[in-house]
């Protein structure tokens, strides 16, 4: 399993699930039928794009993930989180887990079935790693177990997680239901206000139109004439 988490909560990778042709072929001459049975003794694994697999000695599936939402790898054998500003990444190893009816049946072959198993796994974090029982390389941390080999209780890193995003001025405008409409009325109000300064202005400088000129007065006697009667 190879899986790369994202700044933005989402996770990209692949996982290839596989058994030996040879082991599969004593449960079922099916061979394809014998992994589909198996796979039920194997918890729940994050659900993605699946192809078949195989070649000369191995048989199973590889499950593909791209943008995948980080919700999704909180399964019963994968638990990739988020906590506040921390990734979590566990993969418990409990035999209790493993193994379906058989296990039901027998808890010592519980044990056997787990033992059987083989993990290579790396997981790629957007922030530092601060904590693991993996072999760290930067922002990775990797994982090899052998089979037939004692497994550890589980295997577990924690990475730093980035902050958030967030919200634009925008958005936190919109929030508010009023500010938007606010600013756009007093550019309104500054705009008609300076329309009628620009009027009361041109009024102010018009020039005054001249009195249109009136009848004129007849002439009067010349002065020292004397006066009718």
């Amino acid at each position: 399993m190879g899986l790369t988490v994202n700044a933005d909560d989402t996770v990209d990778g692949q996982l290839l699930l596989t058994a030996q042709k040879s082991l599969l072929s004593q449960r079922n001459k099916n061979i394809q039928a014998a992994f589909a049975e198996l796979r039920q003794d194997v918890p729940a694994l994050p659900q993605g794009e699946e192809t078949g697999y195989a070649d000369d000695k191995l048989f199973g599936t590889q499950i593909s993930y791209h943008k995948a939402p980080l919700a999704g790898f909180d399964t019963e054998s994968v638990k990739l989180v988020r906590d506040g500003d921390l990734y979590r990444f566990t993969l418990p190893l409990d035999p209790s887990k493993y193994g379906g009816k058989v296990a039901q049946q027998n808890p010592q072959q519980q044990q056997a079935f787990l033992t059987l198993m083989s993990f290579e796994i790396s997981v790629t974090f957007p922030g530092r790693v601060i904590d693991s029982n993996g072999t760290v390389n930067g922002r990775s941390v990797s994982w090899k177990v052998d089979p037939n080999q004692n497994k550890p209780a589980e295997l577990r890193a924690v990475a730093e997680a980035p902050p958030r995003p967030s919200a634009s001025p925008a958005a936190a405008s919109d929030e508010g239901g009023i500010g938007c409409p606010l600013v756009v009325g007093g550019v309104l109000v500054v705009l008609l206000l300076g329309a009628v300064g620009v009027l009361l202005l041109l009024r102010r400088r018009r020039p005054a139109a001249p009195a249109a000129p009136g009848p004129t007065p007849p002439p009067g006697p010349p002065a020292g004439a004397p006066g009718p009667g």
